[in-house]
């Protein structure tokens, strides 16, 4: 997989120039409408492309702040699975906005990575032969596969604190994917994971925590922290949050992150359940 260097996707994450009515759609609907295999900058196909994968970019960075921000409220044994599988999501989330501001987009349909990176002459590649370069199966393999492929190749211009929790976890690419799977298919796992936090986590120290769901908050952190480093210093800004919330980045996160949720439980079923 291959992907812009720093110069060329600060070019492909530029802002728009301006509101551009009805442009931004869903990437997997406009791709199965289109009968091309490469796109090239300066043509509408190239453009809706990248104003929908911008607009995505700013939506895997939402969604990732606020899975990890829900994860941290269940971190109590009967929702410990959950929690890392919450986390895992977050992290997936800030992986995939990743590869879309250096010029790459991993679907279990298609991949679309760089075919040229030239300022003002950017084309992309696009592959309906979703193949992991390590041979796996199973669409979230094959994504962490190809993401770690690709982030061999900026590995360089990350910050020297991010590298540890951006790293394949025990150097292993799938890790994420089978530890996720583990507690959330295998009720022995799950079990496992709720004992663990009943019996070491200290609530008042989140750093007490250890095992898998330790590792997976740590590699969460990392991720959400790269994907910000990079959309702040590339400038990304879209109309991705239209409709939630108005202003910068910043502003519309701490609106929606840290919204307080509507205590629902009174008008639930909940009390039934508990009989």
């Amino acid at each position: 997989m291959r992907l812009f260097d720093i110069p060329e996707a600060r070019h492909f994450c530029r802002p728009l120039p301006g509101y551009l009515p009805g442009v931004g759609q869903s990437l997997p609907a406009f791709h199965n409408n289109l009968h091309v295999t490469r796109l090239t900058e300066g043509t509408p196909h190239f453009d809706a492309h990248r104003v929908s994968l911008l607009n995505a970019v700013e939506r895997w960075i939402l969604f990732g702040v606020a899975d990890y921000r829900r994860a941290l409220d269940m971190f109590i044994p009967s929702n410990a699975p959950w929690g890392h599988v919450t986390l895992y999501y977050s992290s997936f989330f800030a992986a995939n906005a990743i590869l879309g501001m250096f010029g790459a987009w991993v679907h279990h349909e298609r991949v679309v990575d760089v075919d040229q990176g030239t300022v003002n002459n950017q084309a992309l590649r696009i592959s309906r032969r979703v193949r992991s370069p390590s041979g796996y199966t199973g669409s979230h393999r094959v994504f962490w596969d190809l993401f770690y492929e690709g982030y061999n190749a900026i590995a360089g211009w990350v910050p020297a604190a991010l590298q540890p929790s951006t790293a394949p976890v025990n150097n292993d690419r799938i890790w994420q994917i089978t530890a996720r799977n583990e507690v959330n298919y295998d009720m022995f796992r799950a079990f496992e994971a709720a004992s663990f936090v009943q019996n070491s986590f200290n609530a008042r120290r989140l750093r007490s925590l250890h095992g898998p769901l330790a590792q997976q908050l740590e590699v969460t952190e990392g991720m959400l922290k790269l994907a910000l480093y990079f959309a702040n210093d590339f400038g990304v800004s879209s109309f991705a949050y239209e409709g939630l919330g108005t202003g910068t980045r910043a502003k519309v996160l701490r609106a929606l992150v840290t919204k307080v949720p509507p205590g629902l439980t009174t008008q639930s079923v909940l009390h039934q359940l508990l009989q």
